[in-house]
Parts: structure tokens; sequence; C-alpha cells
């Protein structure tokens, strides 16, 4: 794991997307998994790493990218894992991705088929604190249960947005479910000034 500023972790093995684990206490948190296909890697490399039992995984949305190996962490750390509930229902295929281009990747099995974790759900209204100091927060737009997480200053975003040259801006627009919905979620995270923004995909970055 690479670090990225004191008791905050980059997981270098998770595959497409971005996985980052945080320390607090005697809680340690991984926000996002990468695909199924490197789960054995995440999951070697967190057991090699010199870290406090991992306790909680908070997925901040359905894509196979984010909770893909989310399943094989659980198995072998037994940590909780949460997810928005909107998200959940989707995932379970409960409900349908809310428009046709997410329903046909879903149906062609979009980045692979991934092995499902038992969920927590985290409210879609509310924020929720998953671990003192660390809150799950709602950010839809992209997926309907899509949720950032803040911690210490720092916001783990997700694909809430994308980070360009300091600035907050959409993944295409056929990515995202609810346009409205993004674009508040975009201002919101603005307005809350974290001291450094993790996106889901890129590197780490400051606004402005």
């Amino acid at each position: 794991m690479r670090e990225v500023i004191e008791g905050l972790y980059r997981v270098e093995a998770a595959r497409a997307g971005n996985a980052y684990l945080f320390e607090d206490g005697d809680r340690s948190v991984l926000v996002d998994s990468g695909l199924a296909s490197g789960a054995a890697k995440v999951v070697a490399e967190l057991s090699g790493a010199r870290i406090p039992r991992l306790t909680d995984v908070v997925l901040t949305h359905y894509d196979p990218d984010h909770v893909g190996a989310a399943a094989a962490v659980q198995r072998a750390t037994g940590a909780t894992v949460w997810l928005g509930a909107a998200d959940a229902r989707i995932l379970r295929g409960e409900v349908p991705p809310p428009t046709r281009t997410r329903r046909a990747m879903m149906r062609v099995g979009w980045l692979g088929r991934t092995d499902l974790p038992r969920l927590t759900e985290l409210p879609d209204d509310a924020e929720a604190e998953v671990v003192p100091g660390a809150v799950a927060v709602p950010a839809p737009g992209h997926t309907p249960g899509h949720h950032l997480v803040r911690w210490r200053g720092v916001a783990f975003i997700g694909d809430a947005a994308r980070l360009s040259h300091g600035r907050l801006v959409h993944f295409p627009g056929f990515l995202i479910s609810d346009r409205a919905q993004a674009d508040a979620t975009l201002t919101a995270i603005a307005a809350s000034r974290p001291r450094l923004v993790l996106p889901g995909h890129g590197a780490p970055g400051r606004l402005g």
C-alpha cells in the first residue's frame, strides 16, 4: 500500500477503480475494492499490511469496478460492508438500474460478474456515521444510492465526479443516472471545502 497522508493509504492491487484504506483508532476502513478479478491480490495486500484488523468496507456505489472484490475481502476479514440502500437493491437484482444504458450494461455483464457480499445498507436520505469520525454522505447522480465518505477533512468521492486541474467535472452523460442530482452533488462537494479529494478514478488532489 502507498501512503497518501498519515493514516491513509491507496490499495495498489485494486483493479480499474481506486481503493483507499484509512485507520482511525482501532478501526480500519476500506473505501471501494476494485474489480473482482483483482480480489485475491487486494486480500493479499491487506493481509500483508501492518494495519489493525479491517473492520469496515464502504462501497461508494454499485458499479463492479468498485464493488467487485468486496465479497472476497469480507470473507477474509469479516468486515462489515456498507452500500447505499438504493444501490444495494440494484446490485441484488431487486430493481433495475434507472437508465436504458445502465440496464444494457448490467445485462451483458459489464466488467464481469460480481460475487455479492453481505450488505449493510446506508440510508439514502441522511448522513450515517460508519465508524467514529467517518461519515457516509448521500451523493446521488452517478447512481441513485451513491455515497461519498468524509474523514478528517478528506472526501472519498467515488464516481460522484472526476477531478480535473483542481475542478470537479462530470463523468460522461451515459454513465449518469440523474443529471440534476449529479449537479447538486458536485455543488455540495465543492461547498464542503475538503482539504483533499480522492476520486474513484485518477489521482488525489485539491480543489481550486
